[in-house]
């Protein structure tokens, strides 16, 4: 089998496995920003003034905390998996060149 061939089958699980993260990151993103708003509408979480930029981090609901630290381990975890997989892919290049 081709060298090239096998570095890029070494990575294709990290950016597999990396690409269901981000599906994952960017579904609990928008379950965040949906619980948000409607937390908002009903009135249990303040909407942020003009001058102050963001709510700070007491200052969501529960629903809305759990999407938004889900969404972030996940972005993590993207990040770590490409991270990895470019390790992993150049390392077996160097081994395999040599």
């Amino acid at each position: 089998m081709n060298d090239d061939i096998e570095i890029w089958l070494m990575f294709a699980p990290f950016w597999l496995l990396g690409l269901a993260a981000l599906v994952g990151s960017v579904w609990h993103m928008i379950h965040f920003a949906l619980v948000h708003r409607r937390a908002q509408a009903a009135g249990h979480v303040r909407k942020a003034a003009p001058s102050s930029g963001r709510l700070q981090w007491h200052e969501l609901s529960p629903d809305g905390w759990h999407h938004l630290k889900r969404a972030l381990i996940a972005i993590g975890i993207f990040i770590g998996l490409c991270i990895g997989g470019l390790v992993v892919g150049f390392a077996a290049g160097l081994v395999m060149r040599a």
